[in-house]
């Protein structure tokens, strides 16, 4: 489960970050200004921020198991979408489908950990998945760069749309929501998972207190993601366009 879920943050990292590489070929091709091209790496970051919101409350009602499926369905098409656009507006488009596909994926896998995780490794198990996240940051500018000279920029997002599908397939196939119907489950390790989701009421949980303590990490998160992004969206282009 683990496994599959590491793939599938390194997956999501590829399909939101080749999109730097794919500019330097696409954005000459469709005559793209550094502004448009700074549209097209938008487009997907403001659905992405709204569905994490929604897609965490769906995974609430609905489970890790059906809900990854359709989000990471919805990101393999509109990864494919990608490399049949014929301009600006199509591409902004098929971005903001990848921004709401990929807006469920890490807070339902966070929900998937909880239930499959015992408590004292979900610290580590956390570290995993996010490390490989960011491993895929590290190979997507050389992969992507190879498939371009192998394949173009267009059928470099066909192949990494296919993969996207293949895990989409996988996960719905192996994931159970309860690690109690899986059949490759021990009695052992049950034993090391925590009960059944409770089914306490919201009201019990202390919003504002909450809201007070979370407030200074999405402050940092938010100054985070803000560098994170002007190196995933411009480093390929500052490099390519000024080094060769």
């Amino acid at each position: 489960m683990l496994s599959l879920i590491c793939a599938m943050y390194f997956i999501a990292f590829v399909d939101r970050v080749n999109i730097s590489m794919a500019s330097t070929a696409f954005g000459p091709e469709f005559g793209l200004s550094n502004t448009a091209i700074g549209m097209i790496i938008s487009a997907f970051a403001l659905p992405y921020l709204v569905f994490q919101v929604i897609g965490g409350w769906v995974g609430d009602k609905l489970g890790p198991r059906w809900t990854l499926t359709a989000s990471v369905l919805i990101m393999a098409v509109a990864t494919i979408a990608i490399g049949m656009v014929g301009g600006l507006v199509s591409m902004v488009l098929a971005r903001v489908v990848l921004g709401i596909g990929e807006g469920a994926t890490f807070p339902v896998a966070t929900r998937a950990v909880s239930r499959w995780i015992p408590r004292s490794k979900r610290g580590w198990a956390q570290g995993v998945t996010h490390a490989s996240a960011r491993f895929g940051n590290a190979v997507c500018p050389p992969i992507i760069a190879f498939l371009m000279v192998l394949m173009s920029w267009r059928g470099s997002f066909f192949l990494v749309g296919a993969v996207t599908l293949v895990w989409a397939v996988a996960w719905a196939w192996y994931f159970r929501d309860d690690p109690h119907q899986h059949p490759a489950m021990t009695v052992e390790e049950l034993a090391e998972l925590p009960p059944a989701a409770s089914t306490k009421s919201a009201a019990t949980v202390p919003l504002g207190r909450l809201a007070l303590r979370m407030t200074p990490v999405a402050i940092v998160y938010f100054t985070y993601g803000w560098s994170l992004w002007l190196f995933l969206g411009w480093m390929p282009q500052y490099f390519y366009h000024n080094f060769g």
